[in-house]
């Protein structure tokens, strides 16, 4: 069957719209201090030219994770190049993938730029990421002859209930994939609805279950007891500073903001606040009476997870939908959440049912909990233990996902 070139309104869109993506990938790449990802981004790529291999995309720091324990079996057969969308998804996977590993820009989705990233790289298979649907780059890839396999492969609520042009595009785009791995039998329903050929679905599990880590991998920054409030978004550090200035807690409380570059904005409301902070990035001493260390860098959040007492996650105090609340699983670690989880509604699901979890209807059943758990080490304990648990129960999953790519390869 032939692949159908993306809807002319979707390159006419691309055409108008791509001044603003050029400006958007300039502005990322200067308030990083990473000017080769706009030269990526626009199709300015290193001039080594690696043949025959496998194209992986992970549009940011969560998909980066997600894709790691994959890519690194892989590469020891094969050679991997790894895109990003987003400047930090890019310096997480320079840090955190193995330095053998390309890491470049995935290209404006831009019919001359995204004709030219297939001409520069010989890529046989591509693994697309979770919902990184871009429709003029996956038709070229097509027409490239690539092989694509979307993995961890899931479509939210939000984009079947989308309007009928982007309903359409998504269909259309969809077909460009010659295999969906899903997470669960809902991710496949989600799929069909939007028209994916149910032959070409196959239900492998989630890829956030890949792999247990032990704390005994990372470095132990910080040497006074302490409680994590990990990937927090604004007004999130204010909400908890105001819990922590009420409760007095004898722990030190390290906030890990989703963006570090927030950083100074969110200093301000803590200092506000009347509480005495030291900040990461500035190499601060964290003294006795620190009450607050604000970890503002990247790449160290797992490191700060390995020892946390207990970690409360961000980004489910606001309308951002949760975050990955796998990841401190994985490590044993005792976590609570809030109530915001479009993200991360099976993932919590299936902590609740083994009692692996703690989520909070807000702020207020937070403030009660924090103090309930740091006074029963038990209850800390039991939750770690649980959490643990249900990761390792999961532990086949990598392996299958890796059998399945083999035959795709051979």
């Amino acid at each position: 069957m032939s692949t159908s070139k993306p809807a002319f309104s979707y390159r006419l869109f691309s055409f108008a719209f791509f001044t603003v993506w050029v400006l958007h990938a300039l502005w990322q790449a200067v308030k990083n201090s990473q000017l080769n990802f706009l030269w990526q981004r626009l199709g300015f790529y290193p001039d080594t030219r690696l043949k025959q291999c496998i194209w992986v995309h992970a549009a940011s720091v969560g998909e980066v994770e997600l894709i790691k324990p994959l890519v690194e079996r892989l590469h020891k057969d094969y050679c991997i190049v790894v895109t990003t969308f987003t400047v930090t998804g890019y310096q997480h996977a320079i840090h955190r993938l193995p330095d053998t590993i390309q890491v470049t820009a995935i290209p404006i989705d831009f019919f001359p730029l995204s004709s030219h990233f297939f001409k520069h790289f010989d890529f046989k298979l591509a693994l697309i990421a979770e919902t990184e649907l871009w429709p003029e780059t996956l038709y070229q890839a097509k027409q490239a002859g690539v092989t694509l396999i979307q993995i961890n492969a899931r479509l939210s609520d939000k984009s079947l209930d989308t309007s009928k042009w982007t309903k359409n595009l998504l269909k259309n785009t969809l077909t460009y994939f010659d295999q969906y791995l899903t997470r669960t039998e809902q991710d496949v329903q989600n799929l069909i609805t939007m028209g994916a050929d149910k032959s070409k679905i196959t239900v492998a599990g989630n890829l956030k279950y890949a792999h247990a880590v032990s704390t005994d991998e990372y470095e132990k920054l910080i040497q006074r007891p302490y409680i994590l409030f990990a990937s927090t978004h604004h007004p999130e550090e204010k909400l908890f500073a105001e819990i922590v200035k009420t409760l007095a807690l004898k722990q030190l409380v390290v906030i890990a903001p989703r963006h570090p570059q927030r950083a100074r904005e969110i200093l301000v409301e803590l200092l506000a606040i009347g509480l005495d902070v030291k900040q990461r990035s500035l190499g601060e001493t964290i003294t006795p009476t620190t009450e607050i260390y604000l970890a503002d860098t990247l790449g160290e959040l797992k490191t700060f997870m390995a020892y946390a007492e207990l970690i409360i996650m961000g980004g489910s105090f606001d309308s951002t939908g949760g975050h990955n609340v796998l990841e401190p699983a994985r490590l044993g670690k005792a976590v609570i959440t809030g109530p915001g989880d479009a993200n991360i509604k099976q993932d919590i699901a299936l902590l609740s049912q083994h009692k692996a979890i703690i989520q909070v209807s807000g702020i207020d059943q937070l403030a009660e909990k924090i103090p309930f758990l740091l006074d029963n080490p038990d209850g800390l304990i039991k939750l770690s233990k649980n959490a643990r648990k249900v990761v390792q129960s999961q532990s086949h999953i990598l392996e299958k996902y890796l059998g399945i790519i083999e035959k795709r390869l051979n």
